[in-house]
């Protein structure tokens, strides 16, 4: 049977008129064609009436709850509060105008104007004093060559877990499988541990992984610039620069005088920007593999992350430093502000 309430095609009312005319039977021709009785009969009746079979004019449906004058305030409040609930844009809506509606029509509304609930981004605070900075660094460095780009090593710290997940994860699933072993995530009791690490990397590939043990203070931190990050910094050369963030380990006494002594040249660099730092990526690849093996140990997950380390290919190193321009365009664009990167 056609659906209940749909209107019915053109075509199909001049086939119920055609097998009329033919002389055959209302019974015969609403099986073969999957309709009831009833509407073959008034489709008839209605060719008889005024001798059409043109469709109906379309039924306009229930009107709509708000006028096209309260849906902009809808909005307006909308683009006012992003984080408010559809609770409470219909509570505004009735103090302003009176019109009671339920927070179904007012998420209906909002899906019709292109407005969609998604899941908010977690970035770094930025103040006008960050701004600021952000925007002064990509001023300085947006117009830079490639080679000045090959000619830096980038550093950081990243934080990987035994169990659980390291990033925003969806699982696919049915209505009632909430509770399968397939569709949840394991957790135990304090996380199960989780591996603390610093490396570097440029244009030229990836640098040698440290693991850190316990707190890192500014004396380990210089341990593991001499260790670590010398070798492969003089490897891209006298003009090489190193780039690390505003950490109080990277900033004090103790570790300025290393660079000093050593000759280091530092980028000075924005506080709260991980988004321009092209490491950033490399570790969201490097956790999505080691998600892919799920270790159960501290021990089984450092092997892991060291396997997955050194499969990386410096094609994928060369390609996150030389999208540095695109980042720093991103930023004057938003005028100091978060990027998508």
């Amino acid at each position: 049977m056609a659906p209940h309430g749909r209107e019915m095609s053109k075509n199909l009312r001049k086939e119920i008129i055609t097998l009329h005319k033919k002389g055959e039977g209302y019974k015969k021709f609403s099986k073969a064609l999957h309709i009831s009785q009833n509407t073959v009969a008034k489709v008839i009746q209605k060719c008889k009436k005024d001798g059409s079979a043109t469709i109906l004019q379309r039924r306009p449906g229930r009107p709509q709850k708000l006028t096209s004058r309260q849906e902009p305030l809808l909005m307006r409040r909308v683009k006012e509060n992003r984080h408010a609930s559809s609770l409470q844009l219909a509570k505004a809506v009735e103090s302003q105008t009176g019109v009671t509606v339920s927070h179904d029509t007012i998420r209906h509304t909002l899906q019709r104007n292109g407005m969609h609930g998604y899941c908010p981004r977690r970035k770094p605070l930025l103040k006008p004093m960050h701004k600021k900075a952000r925007l002064e660094f990509a001023r300085a460095h947006a117009e830079k060559d490639e080679d000045y780009c090959d000619s830096i090593l980038w550093s950081d710290e990243t934080k990987i877990t035994v169990f659980g997940t390291n990033g925003f994860k969806t699982v696919w699933r049915r209505k009632g499988e909430d509770f399968k072993e397939k569709c949840m995530v394991p957790t135990v009791k304090h996380g199960g541990g989780s591996v603390l690490m610093w490396d570097c990397m440029s244009a030229a590939g990836i640098g040698e992984l440290h693991f850190i043990d316990g707190i890192m203070n500014s004396t380990m931190y210089c341990s593991i610039l001499k260790e670590k990050m010398l070798p492969s910094l003089r490897a891209l050369g006298r003009h090489a620069l190193f780039q690390h963030g505003n950490d109080p380990k990277h900033t004090s006494k103790a570790t300025v005088a290393f660079l000093k002594k050593n000759r280091v040249k530092v980028i000075e660099w924005p506080s709260m920007s991980p988004d321009l730092n092209p490491i950033e990526h490399l570790w969201g690849i490097l956790k999505r593999q080691v998600e892919h093996h799920s270790p159960s140990s501290i021990q089984a997950l450092k092997e892991v992350i060291l396997e997955e380390w050194k499969k990386i290919d410096v094609a994928i190193c060369r390609q996150l430093v030389h999208s540095m321009p695109r980042t720093l365009g991103a930023v004057l664009k938003n005028h100091g502000g978060h990027t998508k990167y």
